[in-house]
């Protein structure tokens, strides 16, 4: 006999379908007031940024020709809180959409085993934000007076960055004596920017003669940042006790299955595909990730070994969660069949007939009303907080969303 639908199962769908429309106009309507990042203007993707980076390069004469290439959309994550934090979302989201440049398209061309490498940093509108040319301890360039390497850096902050020297105050520079050159980094501040002791700096790399690396960045108050360390501790303790807490339930659902073995009540094949299913799932989520890694690739490594590790690492993960779902499967399926007798057993949930029943209906709305709740609680839930003076650490998952697949 078919399992039909009641006319309070039609009263219990119409209610969750009200609710979901309902959540996803509040959250389309005010998602990008409680996430101003999420405005974020990309006038150039990845590619469009790519031959930008590329372009620049050309132009300070270096060739990346045989040099194998690494992207990522990249952010200063400190710089980001602080001013999420001291000057509230709206205008910190104002302040790194134009004055300052957080978000950036980075870029890295670089040989297996070889030091020398390029690096080029472009923001979302088409600027050059920062480059670097990394050279060996040993490299030999010209030698040159310090007067002469501020002289240079300055040509190059106005001519090529189109900034006037003129208008920065000078901070410092640091000097780093090589066997056949001497380094120098020249810093300068702008004039007309502090937020609450924080200063929009810019960093100009002589490499003897040669002008070799260029940066801009938030300088945040290490006292702050102590402070806050002191903040997230907190937050590192709740975290060590609820991995403790998840210890103890894990332990508790060994003894589970032991005691079920012994009354041979463990369905061990469900619980295998279920775990072969999280391996495969879990492998190709770490998979995903590959494009972030190699852009953390240590040149003084073989590129081989580098694969390897991350074969190796990604394996051992994906064996992990899926011995974790074997375990919570084995362990509490039983128990979910002893509890629950006239629910859906797991084993005939994502057959056919079970897709087809009434309660898999049901539940699959009420999922999908419970997500968008959910996100509209979130969108509430920032906007709330920062009318009342709360702050929390509003979060786009850009590193996601826009380096891998």
């Amino acid at each position: 006999m078919k399992d039909r639908l009641r006319a309070s199962d039609y009263r219990f769908l119409a209610v969750c379908l009200a609710l979901l429309a309902a959540t996803v106009w509040f959250s389309a309507h005010y998602f990008y007031r409680a996430f101003p990042e999420a405005s974020i203007d990309f006038r150039v993707n990845r590619d469009g940024a790519r031959t930008l980076a590329l372009r620049f390069l050309a132009g300070r004469n270096y060739r990346v020709d045989g040099y194998r290439g690494a992207s990522r959309f990249s952010f200063d994550d400190t710089a980001k809180t602080f001013l999420e934090r001291q000057a509230g979302l709206q205008r910190a989201d104002q302040l790194m959409s134009t004055r300052l440049k957080l978000w950036r398209w980075s870029y890295r061309w670089f040989r297996p085993q070889q030091k020398e490498e390029f690096r080029a940093e472009i923001t979302p509108s088409g600027e050059v934000a920062g480059f670097a040319h990394e050279i060996a301890e040993d490299a030999a360039r010209p030698a040159i007076a310090a007067a002469e390497a501020r002289a240079a850096a300055e040509n190059f902050l106005r001519t090529t960055m189109h900034r006037d020297p003129a208008a920065l105050d000078f901070v410092e520079v640091v000097e780093n004596v090589r066997p056949h050159r001497v380094d120098r980094i020249f810093t300068w501040k702008e004039r007309d920017f502090n937020l609450q002791d924080a200063t929009s700096r810019v960093e100009v790399a002589m490499l003897g003669n040669e002008v070799g690396g260029y940066r801009e960045y938030l300088k945040v108050p290490e006292q702050w940042q102590r402070d806050y360390e002191r903040l997230r501790s907190k937050n590192d303790v709740a975290q060590t006790v609820d991995t403790a807490v998840l210890v103890i339930l894990m332990a508790g659902l060994l003894i589970v299955i032991v005691l079920r073995v012994r009354r041979g009540d463990v369905r061990w094949r469900r619980a295998a595909l279920i775990g072969v299913a999280g391996v495969v799932l879990a492998f190709c989520a770490a998979a995903n990730e590959f494009p972030l890694r190699e852009f953390d690739y240590r040149t003084t490594d073989s590129y081989s070994s580098f694969l390897a590790q991350q074969l190796f690492v990604t394996l051992a993960g994906a064996l992990a969660a899926g011995g974790l779902l074997f375990v919570l499967t084995a362990g509490a399926e039983p128990l979910y069949r002893e509890a629950c007798p006239r629910q859906i057993s797991l084993g005939n949930l994502f057959r056919p007939a079970g897709l087809r029943t009434r309660r898999f209906l049901l539940g699959a709305v009420l999922g999908m009303a419970l997500t968008g709740i959910f996100v509209a609680y979130q969108t509430g839930f920032y906007m709330f907080a920062d009318r009342l003076g709360a702050w929390a650490p509003a979060d786009v998952p850009y590193t996601d969303l826009l380096n891998t697949r």
